[in-house]
């Protein structure tokens, strides 16, 4: 899977669960701000923090979200103009369904020969 279907796959994952946390807000909007803390967020993570010599993967992966979530509960508050804790909820929701589905979502399009 390339990188860029790995973005495309997190990213359709999270967006679909946030405007359940930003009611009444445009959906142009959602997206857009959506779209920049997802672009700002995972290369960070993947291209960066993942590739730390020596470190273990799962306790760079669990502290790579963490922050995660905080950078884009942030980018939420500031841009789309709600409590902080709605923001931080949303952004952790998204990620967690994004951590959760995206293998799964993954595993399927491997098995049925679905790419894009």
């Amino acid at each position: 899977m390339s990188y860029l279907q790995l973005f495309l796959q997190s990213y359709g994952i999270e967006f679909a669960f946030l405007g359940l946390f930003f009611w009444g807000t445009s959906r142009t909007r959602l997206l857009g701000v959506s779209l920049f803390a997802n672009a700002f967020t995972h290369p960070l993570l993947i291209f960066g923090l993942l590739y730390i010599p020596g470190a273990r993967l799962l306790p760079l992966l669990l502290w790579g979200e963490l922050a995660v979530v905080l950078v884009e509960a942030l980018i939420y508050f500031h841009f789309m103009r709600k409590s902080f804790g709605m923001a931080l909820l949303g952004s952790a929701t998204a990620n967690f369904l994004s951590w959760e589905l995206g293998p799964r979502l993954s595993y399927w399009m491997a098995r049925h020969h679905f790419y894009f």
